[in-house]
């Protein structure tokens, strides 16, 4: 191998070498969690515990405890990682609605901290509708039950206008739903989920939810490939 072929590949592997670093560093920089419960069942006691796993790692458990209603979470966030080049929140909630009346719940679930990207975001949610009273219930949604927002814009959704029935003590599957591949360019503060719905009296919903963030090359760090030239070697005679 001649010295100008062996001084290109050297060069080749600093250019990708700095292209991998540029994407690994793009991704979501999380600072922690904000929880937030409002409900028609009146106004409520919220208690978030987070626990630090790593500077960009949190697991947090908390409630929303009312009058004759609650809701609580179980709920991880894991902000950028280097080395599977993606940041998320998942978790579980559980919704109780024991009034004598239907009632409204909004919850939301907040990453708080930023990305550069360029990204690519996944999302999902599922979960079940429990019917603990004597008579018909129904887990409804005016517009979308579950959203995903990046800095209070929303970005997508998810079971849409729902209308679920349940007969009396019965339990109701939800779904599984769930979406990926979504590009977005930055995020200045923070990712978030919503869920928004009416429960009947003695309804109990429960979800599994994530949001994800993936680091892709940027266009300008593919450009630079189109201009690497073309290596030929030469045989000496």
């Amino acid at each position: 191998m001649n010295l100008n072929k062996t001084c290109f590949i050297f060069g080749l592997r600093c250019i990708f070498g700095c292209l991998i670093s540029s994407a690994a560093s793009a991704g979501f920089d999380s600072s922690g969690a904000s929880f937030s419960v409002t409900s028609s069942a009146g106004s409520g006691t919220l208690v978030n515990v987070p626990t630090q796993i790593t500077p960009t790692a949190w697991s947090n458990t908390g409630s929303w405890t009312g009058t004759n209603a609650s809701v609580t979470w179980a709920n991880d966030i894991q902000g950028w990682n280097s080395t599977t080049s993606a940041g998320f929140t998942n978790g579980n909630i559980v919704i109780r609605n024991n009034t004598s009346a239907a009632q409204d719940f909004n919850v939301t679930i907040a990453m708080l901290g930023n990305a550069t990207g360029p990204l690519v975001a996944a999302g999902s949610v599922g979960g079940q509708y429990v019917n603990g009273s004597a008579s018909l219930g129904s887990l409804t949604s005016t517009g979308a039950l579950w959203s995903a927002g990046i800095d209070g814009a929303t970005v997508n959704t998810q079971l849409n206008n729902a209308l679920f029935f349940a007969q009396p003590f019965q339990v109701v599957s939800l779904g599984s739903f769930s979406f990926n591949n979504l590009a977005m360019n930055s995020i200045t503060d923070r990712a978030s989920i919503l869920f928004s719905l009416r429960l009947s009296a003695g309804g109990e919903a429960s979800f599994t939810s994530a949001f994800s963030f993936q680091a892709v090359p940027g266009p300008a760090s593919l450009a630079l490939i189109g201009f690497l030239p073309i290596v030929r070697s030469r045989r000496r005679g």
